[in-house]
């Protein structure tokens, strides 16, 4: 087995997903146990593959029933218990239990591809003590070419089989099956939907194209920037009942990764984040959203708290983490000259940022950069909660968009 990846399987994090791709027959069974070597327990699963698609079976099994804030250890095995039938062995940490007690570490990276920068960027963020990574989108660039998908799986595999991944879907990720008709959207993202998992079904959504889950204090939701999101929309319906749903005394943190950013003064994909941010801005607003992740510009952002391009207390922090590594280089070019005051810190080279949850109320954001040897903290700031901004007015209805939508439109 290889191309091994971890995913949170249910909503509050005492489920996961084993995904992982053989180059032959071989059955969908996973033993595992808290305690090294021993592999007492067992569970099985199912595999697939799809069209146009040569490499190897694609397997996922779900172990269920864990502990919060335990070390599991597993071996992914063909049928027996023996040492003869385990042939991957790996190991994880279960999240702390939801809470505003619990703190958690994320990394977070957009953009990563399989470079050499890549291969930096996934050095360090190995070195970063992070449970969790957030990946906000364009994982492999296969772009429909299944080896790379491949490649992208084995490169991935050392982080990954250790710590969960949860994800946002890209435009580098769409890809249709050539063999059918693709009638829904879940369609358009062929490759990524059957190899990775998400807790979707326990979140009311349709698919893995977007969802939500808990992870310790945090509430996380990922939203898809390709898959409509206009008012009426099923993704449009789903966010605004998920939003409304969040109890903040369990989770008082409340963060959103997408992959087109809605804020940008970058000339890289500048504006094209105005058709979703202009039907959905107003409720990340009035449900207090403390933070957007984003990726899609090749570089990294960070801009205050916004509400229809002005400041906000009560608004989210837009950061843009799209600097991964991937094989078409940094964004370079500024569309807004100078700076404007709303975007704190910008600088076009490749990182990651982690977000480390403290307490309830406050959170240390830090983006790390790769062109110094090493990993160089270079931008740095506390984030407070906006769980306890129970003062926050209702926000002002946005007026008309700012941009031509059948233009914009033609951009994507």
């Amino acid at each position: 087995p290889e191309q091994v990846f971890i995913s949170q399987a249910d909503h509050t994090g005492t489920a996961f997903t084993i995904s992982w791709s053989s180059n032959r027959s071989m059955g969908s069974r996973v033993f595992y146990s808290n305690q090294p070597s021993s592999y007492d327990l067992s569970a099985t699963g199912g595999s697939s593959s799809y069209a146009d698609y040569t490499s190897g079976n694609l397997h996922h099994v779900t172990i269920s029933n864990l502990t919060y804030s335990t070390r599991y250890y597993y071996r992914i095995g063909e049928g027996g218990s023996d040492d003869r039938h385990l042939v991957f062995a790996s190991e994880f940490v279960t999240p702390p239990p939801p809470g505003p007690d619990s703190s958690i570490k994320f990394a977070i990276v957009g953009d990563l591809g399989q470079t050499y920068s890549s291969n930096v960027t996934l050095s360090h963020i190995e070195q970063s003590g992070a449970q969790y990574l957030l990946n906000v989108g364009d994982f492999s660039y296969a772009d429909g070419y299944q080896p790379r998908w491949d490649t992208w799986g084995r490169f991935m595999t050392r982080y990954t089989s250790k710590v969960p991944m949860v994800f946002a879907y890209g435009n580098h990720e769409i890809e249709f099956d050539n063999a059918v008709d693709a009638v829904k959207p879940h369609d358009g993202f062929l490759s990524p939907n059957t190899r990775f998992s998400a807790p979707w079904q326990s979140c009311g959504a349709v698919a893995a194209i977007y969802y939500s889950l808990n992870v310790g204090p945090v509430h996380i939701i990922s939203l898809n920037s390709y898959v409509g999101i206009t008012k009426y929309t099923p993704q449009y319906n789903w966010l605004l009942s998920d939003l409304e749903h969040v109890d903040r005394s369990v989770t008082p943190w409340v963060i959103i990764i997408t992959h087109v950013p809605w804020y940008n003064t970058y000339n890289a994909h500048y504006m094209e984040g105005e058709v979703v941010r202009s039907a959905v801005e107003y409720f990340a607003r009035k449900y207090r959203v403390d933070a957007i992740f984003s990726g899609h510009v090749h570089a990294y952002e960070r801009f205050k708290r916004l509400y229809l391009y002005e400041e906000d207390e009560c608004a989210p922090v837009y950061i843009t983490i799209g600097d991964g590594g991937n094989r078409e280089g940094p964004a370079e070019r500024f569309q807004v000259i100078p700076k404007p005051e709303t975007s704190v810190y910008r600088e076009p080279s490749f990182g990651y940022g982690s977000l480390e949850i403290i307490n309830s109320s406050l959170a240390r954001w830090q983006w790390h950069r790769n062109q110094d040897k090493g990993d160089v903290i270079a931008d740095s700031v506390l984030i407070e909660s906006l769980a306890g901004m129970n003062s926050c007015p209702l926000p002002p209805q946005p007026s008309q968009p700012r941009y031509d939508e059948h233009e914009l439109l033609q951009s994507y």
